[in-house]
């Protein structure tokens, strides 16, 4: 006679068989069985809000592991909590070249993490940033910064750890942590009262009607230069036309003007031709003149000599007679001085005595 069947071992196994599936499938399917990685450790400030197991570690865009764990670290004696990222690298993904035999078993004997020691020698650090907008879901990036130091925390001996620095939003989260805006909202504050007193201050409220008072003046003094422009510039116009008119009458008279200055010298050079002839003649005549008043000079000196001899000193014809010898006397030396000046300038007969004629 057959045992009955045991129905809830047949249930063990089915669900037993279905768990070895589903772990077949997970660790088949995603490649792992057969991949070599090597495990680092990161420790990031701040929140880790987006990022989880299974995110992906990229370099410049290109995918060479994947978040693995996601811990809290208490620090007992700091009491201190820390968000510690666990990543596994796959190593097929950095192919090393140009790698010499000594260098390679040099490296080999280094350990496995010598590599990425000279890389964060080099400035490697890694920084999360933002997979998907929509989502919200974040990635571990890794890229150069060489000016940004390495910081390690230590926090796990047995794994390497590669250095992070801040995303630009927690930089700038910092900066406006560290901003004192209590000070600043009291000088905000101190400001606005400020202002507000200025406001309502008399002396503001006398400027500015003092400011349409000058306004008004302005606007006055515009429309009064607006009427006197157009006058202005129908005088200015007529002047221009007038002006004109002066030229051009001007023009047809510097020529005639021209001609007659031309014969005006002509008949210059004439009456100076004359002149000269008309001189000569005339200091002839002077010279004569002159002679003939010396002649009578003589002669009137032998008649006071004569009369002198018949009359005292002290009558009154002694004293006319010598007054009149002195005008003679007078007479001939402008005579003497005349002929003089007409021999050195004959041209005095045209023009006259100059200023300088005497000299």
């Amino acid at each position: 006679m057959s045992k009955p069947v045991n129905k809830t071992m047949i249930g063990l196994f089915v669900v037993g068989a279905i768990a070895l599936v589903v772990v077949a499938i997970g660790v088949l399917g995603s490649g792992k069985l057969f991949k070599e990685s090597i495990r680092y450790v990161m420790v990031f400030e701040g929140s880790v809000k987006g990022l989880n197991v299974g995110s992906p570690v990229v370099f410049r865009g290109v995918k060479i592991g994947a978040v693995t764990s996601i811990r809290m670290h208490f620090d007992y004696a700091t009491k201190a909590l820390t968000v510690v990222v666990y990543a596994d690298f796959e190593q097929g993904q950095i192919e090393v070249i140009n790698l010499e035999k000594e260098t390679a078993e040099r490296i080999k004997e280094a350990g496995r993490y010598v590599l990425m020691r000279e890389l964060i020698g080099r400035g490697l650090r890694a920084q999360l940033e933002m997979q998907s907008i929509v989502t919200g879901q974040l990635q571990i990036a890794l890229d150069f910064y060489s000016d940004k130091p390495a910081i390690y925390t230590g926090i796990d001996k047995t794994i390497q750890e590669i250095p992070t620095i801040p995303t630009p939003l927690q930089e700038l989260t910092k900066k406006i942590e560290s901003l004192p805006i209590d000070e600043i909202l009291n000088n905000a504050n101190s400001a606005m009262d400020g202002i507000a007193k200025f406001v309502r201050s008399p002396e503001l409220k006398e400027s500015i009607a003092n400011l349409n008072i000058a306004l008004k003046d302005v606007q006055n003094l515009v429309r009064n230069v607006d009427s006197q422009v157009k006058p202005l510039s129908a005088g200015l116009s007529d002047t221009i036309r007038d002006t004109q008119k002066l030229v051009r009458n001007a023009d047809s008279q510097v020529s005639s003007v021209g001609t007659n200055l031309n014969e005006a010298i002509g008949d210059g050079r004439k009456l100076i031709r004359n002149a000269d002839g008309s001189v000569e003649s005339v200091r002839v005549k002077l010279e004569a003149t002159l002679t003939a008043a010396t002649s009578a000079l003589e002669e009137a000196k032998q008649m006071i000599q004569g009369l002198e001899a018949s009359t005292r000193q002290d009558s009154t014809l002694m004293y006319r007679l010598n007054e009149t010898l002195r005008e003679v006397e007078k007479a001939a030396r402008s005579l003497s001085t005349l002929a003089d000046y007409l021999e050195r300038h004959p041209e005095a007969l045209l023009g006259g005595k100059g200023d300088g004629g005497g000299k």
